[in-house]
């Protein structure tokens, strides 16, 4: 029988260690693990995931309200968010990463936690 989520998270069963905030995707098996650079995410776990099997809540993509992401790099309060490996944003446009939305605050450093807003859509991969 399938399910039906009427709020902005779901839990979802971890593949594998992922960081809090990390940008996630969903695999074939319905587990979650870090986003990649191509992979368009579902959303930003909510907890850390320690190991293969642990339970997070995942706040949901396009989502209510503002989220908090982690930084690959230094970036701008207004610039433009692209998808990087580790479930990190970016404000580089890389081949094949993907726009996913607006930073809200700067960052100084790579790991830097930064507020950020999701685009409505996306868009394709850059060039």
């Amino acid at each position: 029988m399938s399910q039906y989520v009427d709020t902005p998270t779901r839990a979802f069963v971890a593949s594998a260690a992922i960081t809090q905030f990390s940008l996630v995707q969903v695999a074939s098996t319905g587990k979650v693990s870090a986003n990649g650079l191509a992979t368009r995410p579902i959303g930003v776990a909510m907890r850390p995931a320690f190991a293969d099997g642990d339970l997070i809540p995942v706040k949901l993509l396009p989502g209510l309200g503002t989220f908090k992401g982690i930084a690959k790099e230094a970036l701008a309060i207004a610039a433009v968010l692209y998808t990087e490996a580790g479930g990190k944003l970016q404000d580089t446009a890389e081949a094949t990463s993907l726009p996913i939305g607006i930073a809200l605050e700067a960052a100084t450093a790579e790991n830097d936690i930064f507020e950020w807003m999701p685009l409505p859509y996306g868009g394709p991969a850059a060039s």
